[in-house]
């Protein structure tokens, strides 16, 4: 039987030097309660395997330690070591017990986030797993993105996040076939003043439906903001939504890694997807009302 806990993990990373006193408030990575190793992330010794890593969210804002971090390590495993690439530091962590779905193996769970200095856009988090005698396995990273402003709030809000230069659009299709994105940035038309036969200065209703907030890396011009996403601020009609990529241009990128998100009036995730987009993606797809790939589809 695995014996979980501080005790076994401390003790098996002692050989490697790995147990600190130090508080690690110097790294970008935050794990509140962990045991701070000071330098390098380790390279593997032949340990115990990584079976998985998760986040709950794919983009983080800077600053906020509340974001969950869950693993599965194999059998073997005491504990894990996580951390970002180039970081001051890493995190020790013990093994918790057996989740339902995988009772042969350990699993790791964290509270993290990313500190105030930490840098904007793509970054890994790795793990790697650790055995009784200070064995560390392989390292497995999940990509994820920081981002210093807090995506916008409102009753849903389907939020598209990538790495790199590329030139990615979030196409939206809501229950009653409406298309959001930056060719349609909102899901109700505006009104015609001169047809409709209302006041002009009251848009209002315009402003219940989906609407894009920007349209980011447009014409492969860097914004500094990979990311859009189509804000619901009224509750939005119930029924199917479908959630769509187009990559539109790579801007010289091989590749873009992207994220989608659906959250509530909460900015509780509903639902999220990955994928990535290639030249090919661009060169064989239309661009424009029903263009991309689709990344996910779900029920309000």
């Amino acid at each position: 039987m695995r014996a979980f806990g501080w005790l076994a993990v401390l003790g098996a990373l002692a050989t490697c030097d790995g147990a600190s006193s130090e508080l690690g408030y110097e790294a970008d990575l935050q794990i509140p309660g962990a045991q701070y190793r000071p330098g390098a992330f380790p390279a593997s010794t032949a340990g115990p395997e990584t079976l998985a890593i998760t986040t709950l969210h794919a983009e983080f804002v800077i600053g906020r330690i509340h974001e969950r971090l869950h693993g599965v390590i194999g059998p073997t495993a005491h504990g894990a070591i996580v951390g970002i690439p180039g970081d001051t530091g890493a995190w020790i962590l013990p093994a918790g017990p057996p989740a339902f779905d995988t009772p042969d193996d350990g699993t790791i769970d964290a509270e993290f986030g990313l500190s105030d200095v930490a840098p904007d856009g793509p970054f890994e988090i790795q793990m790697a797993a650790v055995d009784a005698d200070g064995k560390i396995g392989e390292p497995l990273a999940v990509s994820l993105i920081a981002d210093d402003v807090a995506p916008p709030s409102g009753s849903l809000v389907v939020g598209l996040a990538w790495t790199g230069a590329a030139d990615l659009d979030l196409h939206v299709i809501d229950p009653s076939g409406s298309e959001v994105y930056f060719g349609n940035p909102n899901s109700i038309p505006l009104p015609d003043v001169m047809t409709c036969g209302c006041n002009p200065t009251d848009q209002s209703r315009f402003y219940d439906g989906g609407v894009l907030d920007h349209d980011s890396n447009k014409q492969c011009e860097l914004d500094g903001r990979p990311n859009e996403h189509v804000v619901w601020k009224a509750m939005p009609e119930a029924g199917t939504y479908t959630v769509r990529v187009d990559a539109r241009a790579m801007c010289g990128d091989a590749s873009a890694h992207w994220f989608v998100e659906v959250l509530d009036g909460n900015a509780a995730v509903i639902t999220s997807a990955r994928g990535i987009s290639t030249p090919d993606d661009v060169t064989y797809q239309q661009h424009g009302a029903g263009a991309g790939q689709t990344a996910l589809t779900f029920e309000r």
